[in-house]
């Protein structure tokens, strides 16, 4: 805001104004003002810092929590992953509640409730992550290792995939729900405000309201997580709970997660020699992802020639010999409640 402001510059102004003393160089006016002119540009330059504070962006810091503060926004601290395990072990073994259990690569999960390994020689239990975050939503087969070592008990691994973490509200997400706050206004129980409520609960990164979806008087809510994937089925009873709680009378309101839809894409390229075919796969993986990820709730279909654009702008890629996108080469239409997610990539060389 003052980067035109010099020290010399406010300096020169300054003595200026002296009409009846020597200002030359080396003189007590000159000498005096030296100091005050540094100090009034050292304040001027600290102004700079209250334009972050009153147009709040991505780069305010901490700021964005006070600002979003004065309007009851508060930064969702995100959620937990769960899994459901498989024990094996000598029969009558009993696994205490808050037993842990580990996976390779050192993130822990804590059993829920104690177990007791039946007959068969195993059991069932569900195990929560020590942290928040999507780190946590690890493969099925992963969660293997024992933190103690329990008597008894032969092995454990989780049946499915865990699922449910999500990492602490961003910077750019809060910013933007403070944005959307200011811009879109939420009033009466439009379809603004059900928006709201839905994304202030933790683990939804987006919401889609369909009024009016069943009848007079219906509501339905469709949300994602923050990594634009289905919500799983705690997250979305807590949204239900919450815009039950903040509804207008009279509304019967419908919470459901959005749909997975896999786009799984094969594709033959040509080389340029520079790179190898993994680390130029793992790139045409993150930007098809990325792309996915910005058409999400869109309403914008999965279009073929913007995968054949990707692929061509991957270093190292000078042309493609062939592509399928789900089998196909047509575009992939995506439904109202769907929302389009990385599937298998298969890049040929």
């Amino acid at each position: 805001m003052f980067e035109n402001i010099t020290v010399e510059s406010i300096k020169k102004d300054i003595l200026n104004e002296i009409t009846e003393m020597d200002t030359r160089e080396g003189s007590f006016a000159n000498n005096l003002i030296s100091p005050v002119s540094y100090k009034i540009w050292e304040l001027l330059q600290s102004l700079n810092a209250c334009i972050p504070i009153a147009f709040v962006d991505e780069t305010s810091g901490k700021y964005i929590d006070m600002r979003a503060g004065e309007y009851g926004i508060k930064r969702k601290q995100g959620t937990k992953a769960t899994a459901d395990v498989l024990f094996t072990g000598k029969a009558g073994t009993i696994i205490n509640a808050g037993s842990i259990f580990i996976t390779p690569d050192g993130y822990e999960y804590i059993l829920d409730e104690a177990v007791t390994i039946g007959e068969e020689g195993t059991c069932a239990g569900t195990v929560t992550a020590a942290e928040y975050g999507e780190l946590y939503n690890t493969e099925a087969n992963t969660i293997i290792i024992m933190y103690k070592t329990i008597s008894g008990l032969t092995s454990v691994t989780n049946t499915s995939k865990a699922q449910g973490g999500t990492d602490e509200e961003s910077d750019e997400s809060l910013v933007k729900r403070l944005y959307e706050h200011w811009q879109q206004p939420a009033t009466s129980g439009n379809i603004y405000h059900y928006i709201r409520w839905a994304k202030e609960v933790d683990g939804v990164g987006e919401a889609k309201v369909f009024p009016l979806w069943n009848g007079n008087g219906t509501v339905k809510v469709v949300v994602c997580s923050g990594d634009m994937k289905s919500c799983n089925e705690d997250i979305v009873n807590d949204c239900k709970v919450h815009i039950e709680d903040a509804r207008p009378i009279g509304a019967t309101v419908t919470v459901e997660s959005a749909v997975e839809n896999e786009i799984n894409i094969e594709a033959t390229i040509e080389l340029d020699g520079s790179r190898n075919l993994s680390d130029i796969q793992k790139d045409i993986e993150e930007r098809f992802e990325g792309y996915l990820k910005s058409i999400a709730f869109s309403g914008k279909n999965v279009l073929y020639n913007q995968i054949g654009y990707i692929i061509l702008g991957t270093e190292s890629v000078t042309d493609f010999k062939s592509l399928t996108i789900n089998g196909g080469t047509s575009n992939i239409e995506i439904a109202e409640n769907e929302i389009a997610v990385k599937g298998t990539v298969i890049i040929n060389g």
